[in-house]
């Protein structure tokens, strides 16, 4: 018999929480492992769901969470503290960081734990350069000492009860990431699971085996995994990846938050002339992937975009024969730090550069397709590029990096020279794989039909007066679900209201 660890920050993140005890739940019903659960109950301060800490969304966490497990294992499983396996004696006032980018690049123990505290805040906040002051550094210096204690913590866990296979869930963030890490060291097996969503609310479970959902390169299996997938007939593939360009174009969804709405229109911004050299470039919702880690920074030729676009347009200010768009991503829309406010500067600078708004209503499509080539940092955008037939310039990390659909140039000047040549589109079979992998990943889920094996994970939303209740199917209370999303959102509110915050959510920018 093999023993398996469940590890999970917050019970009140139903639908993660859930994801993971349906699969503990698999594995007791198997009767082949021996299974483990370890929560947080209480060892952080501050977490994802609890961002400032407030002492009473913590009572109401720990109180859940033994309530849940009881509810859907029962005594199947064995629960551990955390707080049992910590013996060190670390303190915060040891930590020295003064920058955003120190704060990032902390390590404890060789592992790089900054990166995965930088990924919550950002999460929280979308301030990717946090201001580190008198009044944020406790709360900075805080997310690494939590770090620090839960791999010291996790690593006498394992060392105690030897498991092998430690779960858990994304593994982004800095409540997981150092678990992932020190199962990784340890060669303890490391599974994070994930959501594939579905539409209608609903979402799969797919797992990452030894490997973050987010690596390029631990993800290039499923290209050819789901495009040989055999319950496709012949042609299937094809004809889905296909629909996925065509959808993604004409706003419908296609795997993802559809930002254009509406066809193509031909409109195009008033100062466009076809006589000059257009080219068209596509930026990033930087927050969402400036602290992923090094393998999406080492693919990077510019350490930020703002850099990369003033580096461009400073090359090419007195050569009137180019005219270059900026496409800002709808995505900012709204969003007030610099490396979004600041794009619009660029076009009080430069005379031959436009900035397309992120709430603008031209289509992404008309300016695609009356261009000469694309620049990217690695959205979609630039596999779609690809496939309606022009050239693009790749200058970041991207699930089509490594698939030869792009010019990625290494060096500025090899940028440079890409720019002025007439480049030719470098479509090939690879396109069609990642239009695919994008739009129909079914044969990389878990289960189908249902999703779920025991517990349906899957959240519900319920009106309370102008506010949203978050119920989940397996969680009841008097046997209703939504009752029991009422009864939770009423003790969040009045934890909220009755007890304090250990920490105010820094908002300050560098």
């Amino acid at each position: 018999m093999n023993t398996v660890v469940f590890y999970f920050y917050s019970s009140l993140n139903g639908s993660m929480f859930g994801v993971l005890l349906d699969e503990a739940k698999k594995l007791i019903e198997a009767k082949k492992s021996k299974v483990y659960i370890v929560m947080c109950e209480g060892f952080f301060d501050h977490c994802l769901t609890n961002p400032t800490g407030n002492t009473g969304i913590c009572a109401l966490c720990k109180s859940q969470t033994k309530k849940i497990i009881s509810n859907t294992l029962g005594d199947q499983a064995t629960i551990l503290k955390l707080s049992d396996y910590y013996d060190s004696k670390l303190s915060k006032d040891k930590i020295s960081i003064s920058t955003s980018e120190e704060f990032k690049k902390f390590n404890y123990k060789d592992i790089g734990i900054g990166y995965s505290a930088l990924s919550s805040y950002v999460h929280l906040t979308r301030n990717q350069k946090p201001k580190i002051d008198k009044d944020s550094i406790d709360y900075f210096k805080n997310q690494l000492l939590q770090s620090m204690k839960l791999i010291d913590a996790f690593s006498n866990l394992i060392d105690d009860i030897k498991p092998d296979r430690v779960c858990s869930f994304n593994g982004r963030f800095n409540e997981i990431r150092p678990v992932f890490e020190i199962a990784l060291i340890k060669k303890v097996e490391a599974y994070l699971y994930e959501f594939e969503p579905l539409g209608n609310g609903q979402s799969a479970k797919v797992v990452f085996k030894n490997v973050l959902p987010h690596s390029i390169v631990g993800n290039k299996w499923k290209f050819e995994h789901c495009w040989n997938d055999s319950n496709l007939v012949p042609g299937e593939n094809v004809k889905l990846s296909e629909e996925f360009f065509h959808n993604k174009r004409n706003g419908i969804a296609a795997g993802d938050k559809v930002y254009v709405k509406g066809t193509t229109t031909g409109k195009l911004p008033d100062n466009w002339n076809s006589n000059k050299r257009n080219i068209v470039i596509f930026n990033s919702s930087e927050d969402e992937y400036v602290s992923i880690g090094e393998e999406w920074e080492s693919l990077t030729l510019f350490k930020e975009q703002i850099e990369g676009l003033k580096f461009t347009f400073e090359s090419y200010k007195n050569d009137e024969s180019f005219h270059f768009y900026l496409r800002v991503h709808p995505n900012l829309k709204g969003i007030a730090y610099k490396y979004h406010q600041n794009l619009y500067e660029f076009e009080k600078e430069y005379s031959n550069v436009t900035i397309i708004g992120a709430e603008e209503s031209i289509n992404s499509y008309d300016l695609l397709d009356a261009s000469e080539k694309v620049i990217v940092f690695g959205s979609t955008m630039g596999l779609e590029a690809v496939y309606w037939g022009k050239p693009v310039i790749l200058l970041g990390c991207s699930w089509y990096y490594y698939e030869d659909v792009c010019y990625i140039p290494k060096t500025t000047n090899e940028f440079l020279k890409l720019i002025k040549q007439e480049l030719k589109p470098k479509y090939n079979s690879n396109v069609l794989k990642l239009g695919l992998f994008f739009y129909y990943r079914k044969s990389t889920y878990i289960e189908s039909n249902p999703v779920y094996s025991y517990f349906n994970y899957n959240p519900i939303k319920y009106q309370l007066f102008n506010k949203i209740a978050v119920g989940y199917h397996y969680q009841k209370l008097f046997n209703s679900t939504k009752l029991r999303a009422y009864y939770i959102a009423g003790l969040k509110f009045l934890s909220l209201l009755l007890f304090p915050d250990k920490f105010s959510l820094p908002k300050k920018e560098e």
